[in-house]
């Protein structure tokens, strides 16, 4: 049985690439000789270097300001509502958010243990690239309890078993406002893998 299957792929193996010649053949203009054959293969590549030079693809840029204003002034509305997967995308604000006042102050206070510090330091850094958050961090002792505290966020890790996330974050709300947040890493996925 296996011997057949081999037969037969490479009887169409064989066809496909008697039919792909064919049509090469057909659309260079039947030449009647491998040297004319070659001389349209350059003919037909020196035309389209020339209709790719005559467009100037290169006067385009590299995309890179693509998107700079050009999503100004469009409203995707509730476009982002109704998606199944997003849950309740109701935006809840800290209890001191002051929009005019820059935005966010917010202290974290970093209860991981010494493993995390450069994690630590380097999402804080990202996170201050903001405009509209300005964050202050609190060195407080290690707290694998994870225990919340009003006004500030907590960021501490342990083990929290096979839970099926890396990572959560649990805000704690008074009157649709947060007053306090827990940013918990979850160890049985972080030091195992």
């Amino acid at each position: 049985m296996a011997n057949k299957r081999s037969i037969f792929g490479a009887i169409s193996t064989l066809l496909t690439i008697s039919l792909v010649a064919i049509l090469c053949w057909h659309f260079l203009g039947r030449p009647q000789s491998v040297d004319e054959g070659l001389e349209t293969l350059q003919t037909a590549g020196k035309n389209a270097k020339d209709k790719f030079d005559e467009w100037n693809i290169t006067s385009l840029g590299d995309f890179a300001d693509v998107l700079q204003d050009g999503l100004n002034g469009l409203d995707f509305g509730s476009f982002f509502d109704n998606d199944p997967r997003v849950g309740d995308n109701t935006t809840i604000l800290w209890r001191d958010f002051d929009p005019g006042n820059g935005g966010l102050r917010l202290t974290l206070l970093n209860a991981l243990d010494d493993d995390w510090t450069e994690e630590f330091e380097l999402a804080v850094a990202d996170w201050q690239e903001s405009d509209a958050l300005v964050l202050s961090t609190e060195r407080v002792e290690v707290d694998h309890t994870c225990q919340s505290k009003d006004g500030v966020m907590v960021v501490c890790n342990a083990n929290f078993g096979e839970t099926g996330w890396v990572g959560i974050n649990e805000n704690s709300i008074v009157n649709d406002r947060i007053v306090a947040s827990v940013s918990k890493m979850n160890e049985y996925y972080l030091k195992n893998s």
